[in-house]
This record gives structure tokens, sequence and C-alpha cells, in this order.
């Protein structure tokens, strides 16, 4: 995912995550209703572990729904199927540990995006970005972790920090729509609703 938009500017593109999946035939009502409340830049699909073949239907399920609307397939942590099924990208969790986001980079090569899910870490993004993400998502959900030999700072701090000085773009993912509008003020480029977001999309305000 690219955004044209320059740090410290309040223009964001919304980021949808599905939850992990298990009936993905049965999520597509919910999937459509949230697209259209608000129409992402990207979605992430999230699917439990099953054999591949069924992994591919669940694929293709999906991509038949959101890439025909020219919107952004990435797929979560399954790199080789990620390849093999055309998504647009993969997106790595913060519990992905089966390689390194360098060789996950060389697997994918450079058509498909990289994300990178940081948590609160400044140190975790900044290895990211050296390693070949494209961009790096922090999350609300996870307490930052204090660069080395640095006092602690807020996670709307860090991501400031990271618009301003760094180049790739700042995924926010925010588990209550109170947190939007900060995280906007400070630069994040694409905000990612957590769960709650699929109870009630119309909750969720964005504009930008």
């Amino acid at each position: 995912m690219t955004t044209g938009q320059g740090a410290g500017m309040t223009a964001y593109d919304v980021y949808l995550a599905t939850p992990v999946l298990r009936d993905v035939e049965a999520f597509l009502p919910d999937l459509a209703r949230g697209m259209q409340q608000h129409t992402p830049a990207a979605v992430l699909l999230r699917l439990a572990d099953a054999p591949d073949a069924e992994l591919i239907k669940h694929i293709q399920t999906v991509q038949s729904v959101v890439q025909a609307q020219d919107i952004a397939l990435m797929l979560e942590d399954r790199p080789a199927l990620a390849t093999r099924t055309g998504c647009d990208g993969v997106h790595l969790s913060t519990g992905f540990a089966e390689a390194s986001v360098k060789d996950v980079r060389k697997q994918i090569g450079d058509d498909l995006q990289l994300g990178v899910s940081v948590g609160g870490s400044r140190d975790a993004a900044m290895r990211a970005g050296e390693a070949g993400a494209d961009y790096i998502s922090f999350s609300t959900a996870i307490p930052v972790v204090p660069a080395e030999g640095e006092a602690p700072e807020s996670l709307t701090d860090l991501v400031r920090w990271w618009c301003l000085v760094m180049e790739l773009p700042a995924v926010v993912e925010v588990e209550d729509p109170a947190q939007v509008a900060p995280f906007v003020q400070v630069g994040a480029d694409f905000i990612l609703p957590g769960a709650a977001f699929w109870e009630n999309p119309s909750l969720w305000a964005f504009s930008g």
C-alpha cells in the first residue's frame, strides 16, 4: 500500500482487517456491509489454520469480493499462499516467527506489498523498515516498548515521530472509534479499526 500524502497531513485511508475466519462464506455479508460503509484502501484477510486447499478456496472467495472492487487484498502470515493465489501483499503479525522480514521480502519479491506489525516498538519498526517492509503497523492493543536508552513515550508520540522522520507509511490499529482522531492528527497514513468495527461499522466516523 502506498500513500501520496506527506508527513503530518491529516489525509488518511481506511484499512480493514477481518477477524480470524474459519467460515469465510458466513462472513461475506459483514465484509460487504463494512466495505460499503467505509470504502477501504485494502483489506487484510486473517484465516484460521486449515489445509492449503481449503485456505486457497477461502482466499479466492474473498478475492472475488475485494479485488473485484479494485481494493488491495493482503494476506496475514502466509507469504507462500499470498504469492500463489495472487494476493496484493502479505502482512506479518507480531506473532509471525516462521521467517525473518528480510527472508519474506525475498520470498514474495518486489511486486507484492509487505506490511509488518510492530505493536508499539520503535526499534522493531526501524528493523522492519530496514529489512524491506513497505509499511509499518502500530497497535493500541500492545503496550509501547521504549527504545533502548529512551524514556517511555505514548503511541501517539511514537506515530508522530515516525511520520515526521520516516518515509514508510504508518498504519495504526485502533480498538475504539474515539482513538481515530488523535492518530490522524499526528499523521497516520492508514487507520485499521479493531474487531469491534464489524459489530457496527456505522459507529466509526472516518473522513479524510
